[in-house]
């Protein structure tokens, strides 16, 4: 299980020892996973998420325990090169920071903050204090509104947060700042991705099964009742029987939903990009032969839809593996939505 704000609030309002939360802030060299990559350790050391696995891994658990039992928050840097010897096959090279955060019940009301802005399709930024002083300790945290810089919550701030939140600039995204003398991870805090998938035949089967995986919250329309089922559909959060030529009145679109469109019919294709156009989205992508994709995006020019955007769909959709199988083309189709999420979120 990836780490979860939501499974943070929850332990939380029950475990009285609290949990620390490891967050990478800083890496060099060949390292598993990116910088704001975070791993919840309970008390037990059983964890939730995962910074890379592996021996530094390892070693981030046991002095996450160690300051779960003291009620303290640390930075630490682990060599990946270890004491393996550099004939190992383990070797990566390289070296990350992380952040060791102790969160205990007095926290509760900054998780759930979190969790519930994000629930609610609202991105924040949230400022963790690596290296602190007096004012802001190690460890100290502050979550803002993004436009406003309007203080939601924060916690381990002995002066309160105001001059933090001053001095935090928005092109300040996705690392480390010095912020009034500190070090501090920069991080905003994305809503759960949406992934929207327009027909429910055989190829929807294996993509919602990816998705889920990939932990993506998962809708499926189709217009045939048979066939949008919940039951076969067990995976996603709504299963929409729907006419493609009117779906602007399901408030589908945001910044963070995927758009796939893998329709029984090519009109359909048509149909639903004309109502997707224009309309907040993170990726829209359309299943079809080259020829035919080309013919489509020709078609919305002529009709005035702006071309650029036009041009940027993702059509034909996935990456190119020589995909035949309904498998094999939702593994294409995740591939690529996965790297344009993570191109989006990890800029680094």
């Amino acid at each position: 299980m990836e780490f979860s704000w939501k499974t943070l609030t929850g332990i939380l309002a029950e475990e009285e020892s609290g949990v620390a939360v490891c967050t990478i802030v800083d890496k060099r060299g060949s390292v598993p996973r990116g910088i704001g990559t975070r791993m919840l350790v309970r008390a037990d050391g059983s964890i939730d998420g995962t910074i890379g696995g592996g021996i530094g891994e390892h070693d981030i658990i046991a002095r996450a325990r160690q300051a779960i039992s003291t009620r303290e928050s640390l930075t630490v840097r682990v060599s990946l090169a270890g004491e393996q010897g550099l004939e190992s096959p383990a070797i990566c090279g390289g070296w990350f920071e992380t952040l060791i955060c102790h969160w205990s019940a007095d926290d509760y009301p900054l998780a759930e903050k979190i969790a519930l802005k994000l629930d609610e399709s609202h991105p924040v930024i949230l400022l963790e204090v690596v290296n602190g002083n007096a004012s802001f300790p190690t460890g100290s945290r502050l979550l803002l509104e993004p436009e406003s810089k309007v203080i939601l919550a924060e916690a381990g701030m002995p002066n309160g947060g105001g001059k933090l939140a001053h001095a935090w600039q928005p092109e300040q995204k996705n690392g480390v700042f010095t912020l009034e003398g500190c070090r501090v991870l920069v991080t905003p805090l994305m809503p759960r991705p949406q992934m929207v998938i327009f027909g429910a035949g055989h190829l929807a089967i294996p993509l919602v099964e990816m998705a889920s995986w990939c932990d993506f919250e998962i809708t499926v329309i189709d217009d045939r009742q048979e066939f949008a089922s919940p039951t076969r559909f067990p995976r996603a959060g709504r299963v929409i029987v729907a006419p493609m030529e009117n779906i602007r009145g399901l408030s589908l679109s945001s910044p963070t939903t995927y758009f796939i469109l893998i329709t029984r019919e090519h009109r359909y294709d048509d149909v639903l990009l004309r109502q997707l156009i224009g309309t907040p989205y993170a990726y829209l992508g359309m299943i079809g032969s080259r020829r035919r994709t080309m013919s489509v995006k020709e078609r919305l020019i002529a009709d005035g839809f702006p071309a650029a955007e036009v041009q940027a769909l993702h059509a034909p959709i996935g990456v190119n593996i020589g995909a035949q199988t309904p498998e094999e083309i939702a593994i294409s189709i995740m591939a690529e939505v996965i790297a344009v999420k993570n191109r989006s979120l990890y800029k680094e």
